[in-house]
């Protein structure tokens, strides 16, 4: 239906809402990503708390695609206890400083972090982390490592992950008439209704933007109009918060529940359930 670099919007036909929705939340949970976790503070005279600027810093999304295979999983780093997770294989170590100036306020942004792996940098270069002035400073070094959005947001790939239904609408001929006919068209907010010879029909190129609203169903005067949804029919939308493209994100979802299935399934064979 539609893939832009940081968006991506399927139409999926005969499959179950439970494994959508578990492909969506796949998708917010379980894909890893970059994410600096901890940040050391050698300089620190700004207004700003240490605990604050190490939060925004948290939240800045960093590009991923090159370190889901360079870097350990988060699983293998924590099994390394705190002296693995400072290890070559599991962090990228990044550096920012910066110096107020009197009578000015210098802003020091995300494109100033100074990274040790160029595959793994901030995705956006003008996000702001604090500003300065007068004789404050500030000097840090910060540790990303890969990380799921199960354990905190900041290692989410994504920002949005919907499915809806998809919808269908039936028209009564025979009740659609009168002086008030086409009243349907000037509520509907999504545009899907149209008049062609004479009649009010369905828009096919609008009805997978229909929301279900039923505000045509409610406002048609002769009750012609009858909305429901398709079975075993969604639209899936996936927004990529820019650390990995959408398209990575959606294999890598559906890689990981399919790793979850098969150890469960692992799991009930080794205790006898099935065979």
């Amino acid at each position: 239906m539609e893939h832009v670099p940081n968006r991506i919007q399927i139409l999926v036909k005969g499959m179950p809402l439970h494994v959508i929705n578990s492909i969506r939340r796949a998708v917010l949970a379980e894909v890893p990503t970059m994410a600096i976790d901890y940040v050391v503070f050698t300089v620190n005279s700004s207004v700003f708390y240490d605990e604050y600027i190490a939060h925004r810093l948290g939240l800045i999304p960093l590009t991923s695609k090159a370190a889901l295979g360079k870097y350990k999983s988060p699983e293998e780093c924590a099994e390394a206890g705190e002296r693995g997770i400072f290890s070559e294989d599991c962090f990228v170590k990044f550096e920012l400083e910066g110096k107020g100036e009197p009578g000015k306020i210098v802003t020091l942004y995300s494109g100033d972090l100074k990274t040790s792996d160029p595959d793994v940098k901030p995705v956006y270069d003008r996000i702001p982390v604090l500003a300065l002035t007068g004789d404050q400073e500030v000097r840090l070094e910060a540790y990303a490592r890969l990380g799921r959005g199960k354990e905190h947001a900041k290692w989410s790939p994504a920002s949005v992950a919907t499915h809806k239904y998809v919808a269908e609408i039936t028209i009564r001929e025979e009740l659609c008439k009168g002086a008030e006919c086409g009243r349907c068209i000037e509520v509907c907010p999504r545009g899907v209704f149209k008049i062609m010879d004479g009649k009010v029909i369905v828009s096919e190129d609008k009805i997978l933007q229909c929301t279900l609203c039923r505000v045509c169903e409610e406002n048609c005067p002769s009750k012609a109009i009858k909305v429901k949804w398709r079975d075993n029919e969604y639209i899936m939308s996936i927004e990529s918060t820019g650390a990995l493209p959408v398209k990575t994100i959606l294999l890598e979802a559906v890689k990981e529940l399919s790793k979850k299935m098969n150890e469960f399934i692992k799991a009930l064979e080794e205790r006898g359930v099935i065979k």
